[in-house]
């Protein structure tokens, strides 16, 4: 149930960005999916990797690592990479604008009558 409120909360603040900027918000919906998931499962990745060459690679097969608190601990990551993704969309879009309200990039080739 928790999982469909964060996918609902992805969906509203990545379809919220992509209006704002006039872009299309399913593409922006599932980079913001995306971000989310690819975070969390990076994160698995590199600490099954740490743990394994800590504790054994043997000791990383037990269900010790199958807990709420590890759930929670990813859940949390994803989150981080999720706002990374949100922020990094959001810098581009404002210099997207930005780029497109400069007078000089207009009247680049156009010759001024007086």
């Amino acid at each position: 149930m928790i999982g469909l409120l964060f996918i609902y909360w992805i969906w509203k603040a990545f379809s919220n960005l992509a209006i704002e900027y006039n872009k299309n918000k399913w593409k922006y919906f599932f980079f913001g999916i995306v971000s989310y998931y690819a975070s969390s499962v990076i994160v698995g990745f590199v600490l099954a990797i740490v743990m394994g060459f800590i504790n054994g690679f043997d000791s990383v097969a037990n269900e010790n690592y199958d807990t709420s608190g590890w759930n929670l601990f990813f859940v949390f990551f994803g989150g981080l990479g999720c706002y990374g993704a949100y922020k990094f969309l959001e810098r581009k879009g404002e210099k997207e604008r930005e780029l497109v309200e400069k007078e000089g990039i207009d009247s680049i080739g156009l010759f001024e009558e007086n």
